[in-house]
């Protein structure tokens, strides 16, 4: 997960240093930059804001995960107001006070993962993660956070919203699940088995028919491999992905994990089309993309370039786990595409 900081003050500058610095300490998954005014950077890690604020907020909407505001929550508000569309398409932002005493997540709490990451930077302050979720602080079951978890996507989020606020009426859920389940089922949801009868339905597994009262839950299982020549746009990227996907019988939302060489993770379309569709990115070094072993389209031209002879192919089928490629190289306009199915097929469901 990709997470900048921006702050206004020295103090500001300082807590958004040692929070970034602990946060990638502590979970290796997070990589973090921060930013400031040069007049109040005091490390050699914070970076200078050398754009508008109105500038560095609408590229972040586009590349980063997540976005933490150490400042007042005012200055936050409007800086990410013109950029704000939907909770599935906008990453998480956070604000937390120059002295750390209050974590306020603001946007995308649940999908995005502000809520998770105000926890964690609370716990690094000694402050209070302020959550507002009605699910959350009721203690009550989000289909939407239980969905990212799990790596499924949500067939309807109009319905999921009606799943959440039916659960804080404290309205029971029937649940059918092709798959294990792991750990205790929670209250408001009952297994269709016992089932007396519920208004609203969720179903988890593959190639099921949605209905007006039932979301379906599938099964993230595909991996989406890309290569592209410097500096593609978004559009031309998202253009490949998609028709890869079509080619593969299967929609981006489908798809967990976008995979590429090392050298392509600074690829700003590369990182705007992974924040799109909510994709997890994952590089592979030249050498480590070599010693896949399988039948891949090769190219003298890419081996020239980056050291490989194919990326497409080879970062699908290692993000795959070694699966299957259902998909083999797609060139378009520059980009090049390949699809693989996870070699490990979902078998268990967990409720934590």
């Amino acid at each position: 997960m990709n997470i900048k900081f921006v702050s206004f003050s020295a103090k500001g500058c300082r807590t958004a240093y040692n929070i970034s610095r602990m946060l990638m300490y502590n979970i290796p998954e997070y990589e973090c930059e921060a930013f400031a005014s040069q007049k109040y950077i005091e490390d050699d890690y914070t970076g200078p804001l050398t754009e508008s604020l109105d500038e560095w907020t609408g590229r972040q909407f586009k590349i980063s995960d997540a976005i933490v505001f150490v400042c007042a929550c005012g200055i936050a508000v409007r800086a990410i107001a013109p950029y704000v569309r939907k909770k599935t398409k906008d990453p998480a932002v956070i604000v937390v006070d120059e002295l750390g005493r209050y974590v306020v997540p603001i946007l995308s709490g649940h999908i995005g993962g502000a809520n998770e990451i105000a926890v964690k930077i609370a716990d690094i302050t000694g402050g209070e993660a302020v959550i507002t979720t009605a699910t959350d602080i009721n203690r009550k079951f989000a289909v939407d956070t239980f969905a990212k978890a799990n790596e499924l996507a949500i067939s309807d989020f109009k319905l999921a919203k009606e799943i959440s606020s039916a659960v804080l009426r404290g309205e029971k859920i029937g649940l059918i699940c092709d798959f294990d389940i792991k750990g205790r089922l929670p209250d408001s949801l009952v297994l269709e088995s016992k089932n007396t009868g519920t208004a609203l339905k969720i179903h988890i597994g593959y190639g099921i028919e949605a209905d007006n009262d039932t979301l379906v839950l599938t099964p993230k299982d595909y991996v989406i491999g890309m290569g592209c020549r410097r500096g593609k746009s978004f559009e031309e990227l998202r253009a490949a992905a998609c028709e890869a996907a079509q080619k593969a019988g299967i929609t981006l939302d489908e798809v967990c994990v976008l995979a590429s060489v090392d050298l392509k993770a600074d690829e700003e379309g590369i990182l705007q089309l992974c924040r799109e569709y909510g994709l997890k990115k994952q590089f592979y070094t030249a050498q480590e993309l070599s010693g896949a072993e399988g039948d891949f389209s090769p190219s003298d031209f890419v081996k020239s370039k980056v050291g490989v002879d194919n990326v497409c192919e080879r970062a699908a089928y290692l993000a795959s786990g070694c699966g299957d490629i259902i998909l083999k190289k797609l060139s378009k306009n520059g980009v090049t595409a390949a699809v693989a199915v996870k070699k490990e097929k979902k078998t268990e469901v967990c409720f934590e």
